[in-house]
């Protein structure tokens, strides 16, 4: 069955891991910034079901909701768009952390998780933009098996740690990708190192394996590494997200080139 185009979007993308804790949301809230800085159309779709931390992210608190179930389409008759998406530091974003409380909990069947984030996803008035950026869930399993088997993604951008685990958790997940065709635009490597506060001096907190990419077999390329900072967590506590709040520090430094660099493998900017 062939995969869907969504109206007016350019270039979709999924942000993906192949394991939980490795920063694949912060990476992904703020490579979509850096994108929408440098003067493109950004949106950023949550496709976590059980656990949309996207809102969060952004400085998004909602309060616990009443006990009525939450109706979540599995599919509709009518394929018109209609939900309005929240607008936030350039940004158009939808996520079910939108229309959940921050302690509530989705208690679906897994069999329909999959269809139900993807007819969300088509559900959205998104408008015409550059570039659309899915947050995956870690791993291998619903929602993005769905996804990926129905709704045409142009690319696929893989965050991962220097940590031996990381890494071939990673090199696991590709398998689902090259299944279906997605190219792979790269890899992204968070927490790469620490920089010292006080002298500047870059230290390896995670042991690097002398074998380092598992991926470097499959020819991928490295996008760019992220240093490991306080400042990320911080800005995030105080309702502003990093390229706002502390442009020049490392790690916004290095998310800008990371975003100049997947802006041109898409061809939106020259080489």
């Amino acid at each position: 069955m062939p995969t869907l185009p969504i109206p007016g979007i350019s270039h979709v993308l999924a942000v993906a891991s192949g394991k939980g804790g490795v920063g694949k949301t912060t990476v992904a809230v703020h490579l979509a910034l850096a994108l929408c800085q440098d003067g493109l159309r950004v949106g950023l779709f949550d496709a976590d079901l059980y656990g949309p931390n996207v809102p969060l992210m952004l400085g998004i608190q909602r309060q616990p909701t009443t006990t009525k179930p939450l109706n979540i389409p599995v599919v509709r008759a009518s394929r018109t768009p209609y939900i309005p998406p929240l607008e936030r530091f350039g940004l158009k974003v939808m996520s079910l952390g939108l229309v959940l409380g921050e302690t509530d909990t989705i208690t679906a069947d897994a069999r329909f998780a999959g269809r139900m984030i993807r007819q969300t996803l088509q559900d959205v008035l998104w408008g015409e933009l550059d570039i659309l950026l899915l947050d995956f869930p870690p791993g291998t399993g619903e929602p993005q098996q769905t996804l990926l088997k129905t709704i045409h993604i142009d690319g696929v951008l893989i965050v991962t740690t220097p940590q031996d685990l990381s890494l071939m958790d990673t090199s696991r997940s590709l398998g689902l990708f090259q299944q279906t065709g997605v190219p792979i635009l790269g890899v992204i490597e968070n927490m790469s190192a620490l920089y010292c506060p006080h002298c500047g001096e870059s230290i390896e907190i995670f042991f690097s394996s002398t074998r380092q990419w598992a991926v470097r077999d499959q020819a991928l390329l490295q996008l760019g590494s992220i240093p490991l900072a306080a400042t990320i967590s911080r800005v995030i506590d105080a309702e502003h997200p990093l390229l706002r709040a502390a442009p020049e520090v490392p790690e916004a430094v290095a998310l800008r080139q990371i975003a100049s660099a997947v802006a041109r493998r898409l061809g939106l900017r020259p080489e």
